[in-house]
């Protein structure tokens, strides 16, 4: 992979797919904000790991849900980079409820998260993606989103609406700033840790490929999405599920 000296901000990047793309990122050459909001230690242990293999990054620490506090996280990433060549929106939370015990401050709660924040972070960050000659935004949304859930109804509207947030930036933002969105299937991350092994078997055989995925596999994705290699990709969603759903 050659060196790209680009200038990037991946949020949720303390643990699973946040974390795998802003390692290889900075593997690449990019200089990395690693955000995280209660996953400290793990991106201050990325940031140290990168930084002993010779690549620049730096912890951010940021609610997303709270404007004061993406406020602050902009004037961070601001201070260190001249300009934003790409921004990763990861961050995200799946609390698992049934409709039934689903309350209205729970569900917005979940669309602060993983919908709120990742529109109010790319409008307060427009000054500085501008700068750059050309930038990248890439959303990483849910197969969810489009199969629903039957424990996460609000997760699953969550995700939906990036789709429909990433297509409009997509054309507000061309031609300069491309937006795509990355949708993984069952990835092993922390949200399949409850898997028992009759869970993961079958959910294993239900993937045409005979495996969940990796955070590496969509890490993948995302830094082509992010590279020059998919620059006339916009308002596209690319999905990386192994077969379990095809569109």
């Amino acid at each position: 992979m050659e060196p790209s000296g680009d200038h990037a901000l991946v949020t949720g990047a303390g643990t699973g797919i946040g974390r795998a793309t802003a390692r290889l990122l900075g593997l690449r050459g990019d200089e990395v904000a690693v955000h995280y909001r209660s996953h400290k230690e793990e991106a201050e242990a990325l940031v140290q790991e990168l930084a002993s293999g010779g690549a620049r990054a730096f912890p951010v620490a940021a609610d997303l849900t709270m404007k004061k506090e993406v406020e602050a996280l902009v004037q961070q990433v601001g201070a260190r980079f001249p300009s934003l060549e790409v921004l990763v929106h990861n961050a995200g939370e799946y609390p698992r409820r049934s409709v039934d015990d689903l309350d209205e401050e729970e569900f917005l709660f979940t669309l602060m998260t993983n919908l709120w924040g990742p529109y109010l972070l790319t409008r307060e960050l427009l000054p500085l993606l501008r700068k750059a000659p050309r930038a990248r935004i890439v959303f990483v949304s849910s197969i969810l989103a489009y199969n629903g859930s039957a424990h996460g109804a609000d997760y699953a509207a969550s995700k939906a609406g990036l789709l429909g947030l990433a297509k409009s930036l997509a054309r507000e933002l061309a031609p300069t700033i491309t937006v795509n969105v990355v949708v993984p299937g069952s990835i092993d991350t922390a949200i399949l840790a409850g898997d028992t092994p009759d869970v993961r078997a079958a959910r294993e055989r239900s993937i045409p490929l005979g495996r969940v995925g990796t955070p590496e596999d969509i890490a993948e994705a995302i830094a082509f999405l992010a590279s020059p290699r998919g620059s006339y990709l916009t308002g596209t969603a690319i999905h990386v599920n192994g077969g379990l759903r095809m569109d």
